[in-house]
């Protein structure tokens, strides 16, 4: 096993994403920036933005449920003055079961350079040879299929004991059915294979202090609510006022999906007084803490986006708990108050998802108005697309990690007020009580769900 770092406590960390280039295939792909490691972070966006360019372009998706899905997420297995270690986990959802895969990257702080896992090794033959003695132990494994290939070995790491750790990918050298593969070389076996910086890596995961138990398929919660994620205090503060009742005035609430991230700051300085509500990843919200704080401080309603965004309808129903119960926790740890809401991504629900939201005490959030921002529209036509759709008791759908949407919502908050409305937060569309765990809501009404998630007429 891996461990990981608390990201909650490194300090000048944001995470970055990348979403679809059109509304299908679903694309979600989330990667960390640090302030000081600046041939890492752009290894990490030239490579993320190639790869996700490269998914679209090659995959053929037509109006179908589910559709197909490419989804990266994160963790740091080191973090010291002199190293720092990246593992990415990609998702690949083709119709039937998912592909995972593992690449990780190691960046000298000294040198400002990236170094590929092959890299740390200085005999892959060696190597090779080792791995297969070690995957001979389990007969699903085929240890012919372990070669001294550099694109094999993409991702090694280290535990805690300083064993060297190869992973790899589904199908490689097993069936997928397996799950994840990987063998742990001892220390003492594993040190003449690697180089100078490989030593030097290793040492890194030795001598750091890890955020949370080790955990294989998954990051781990951040434990520090109070680490330096990058949120900024200050601007203006939205005040207490009197309850709004939606049965007397023209309500309409604005919801942002997918961060905490780069624009989050400056939508909150867009908004100003302004309520809303901010559907929230669970992995960005570890990595920053303090954003996630300022969204609560600053008034707005933090609900529950899922852990890593993936299609929760491509999951079995132990791992759509887990990604909602994760991200549960993260936002009870940060704000101190509970979530009773969460936005499945892509809006995808079926009576599993159901089953576990109502579980877990959480109403499912739909829209009725959505300005396909994803289209790459302008800030102009964003707004007047919003405004001209609204109605009374409308959920609008937004996303605060695109810049023209950063900069359309002073308009459109300029323009309802003029007509009348009172942006208002979710729950306060409906009558106190009234939102019940487990029910899908859209528009001030109540939708029911079919067995591919699209509300019935």
């Amino acid at each position: 096993m891996i461990p990981y770092v608390n990201p909650a406590g490194v300090h000048g960390l944001r995470t970055e994403m990348i979403s679809g280039f059109s509304r299908s295939p679903h694309m979600y792909v989330s990667y960390p920036v640090l302030a000081d490691a600046p041939a890492l972070n752009q290894r990490l966006r030239s490579d993320l933005n190639a790869a996700a360019k490269a998914y679209a372009a090659r995959t053929v998706s037509k109006d179908k449920f589910p559709a197909p899905e490419y989804n990266v997420d994160w963790q740091l297995t080191a973090i010291s003055p002199d190293v720092v270690g990246v593992r990415l986990r990609t998702g690949e959802y083709g119709g039937v079961r998912w592909a995972n895969s593992t690449k990780t990257l190691w960046y000298d702080r000294s040198a400002n350079r990236v170094y590929s896992s092959g890299q740390l090794i200085n005999d892959l033959d060696l190597l090779a040879a080792l791995v297969k003695q070690h995957v001979r132990r389990d007969p699903s494994v085929d240890p012919d299929a372990v070669l001294p290939n550099p694109q094999l070995f993409d991702s090694i790491a280290f535990n805690s004991r300083g064993d060297l750790v190869v992973e790899f990918d589904d199908y490689q050298v097993a069936p997928g059915s397996m799950g994840r593969v990987a063998a742990a070389i001892p220390k003492s076996e594993a040190e003449a294979l690697l180089t100078p910086f490989g030593l030097r890596a290793r040492e890194a995961v030795e001598t750091m202090e890890h955020g949370a138990a080790p955990e294989i398929a998954d990051p781990p919660l951040a434990g520090n609510p109070g680490g330096t994620g990058g949120g900024t205090a200050g601007g203006p503060q939205v005040q207490p006022r009197t309850k709004v009742n939606c049965a007397v005035a023209k309500c309409v609430a604005l919801t942002f999906n997918d961060g905490p991230g780069h624009g989050t700051n400056r939508l909150l300085n867009a908004l100003g007084t302004t309520r809303a509500t901010f559907f929230i990843i669970g992995s960005a919200a570890a990595a920053q803490p303090d954003l996630v704080r300022r969204i609560h401080d600053r008034g707005h309603l933090v609900a529950n986006h899922t852990w890593s965004h993936r299609d929760l309808t491509t999951l079995p129903e132990n791992r759509v708990y887990e990604q909602l119960s994760r991200t549960q926790s993260i936002i009870k740890e940060i704000t101190g108050a509970d979530s009773r809401l969460v936005r499945a991504p892509y809006g995808a629900i079926d009576p599993d998802v159901v089953a576990v939201a109502k579980e877990l005490g959480l109403s499912l959030i739909r829209e009725d108005v959505d300005p396909d921002e994803w289209q790459d529209k302008d800030a102009a036509t964003i707004a007047d697309q919003v405004v001209r759709s609204v109605k009374r008791g409308s959920i609008v759908l937004l996303h605060d990690l695109r810049p023209t949407t950063v900069e359309a919502v002073p308009k459109i908050i300029r323009e309802l007020t003029y007509q009348g409305y009172t942006l208002v937060t979710v729950p306060e569309l409906y009558p106190q009580g009234k939102m019940v765990a487990g029910q899908t809501y859209d528009s001030g009404g109540v939708a029911r769900v079919s067995l591919n998630g699209q509300p019935l007429p």
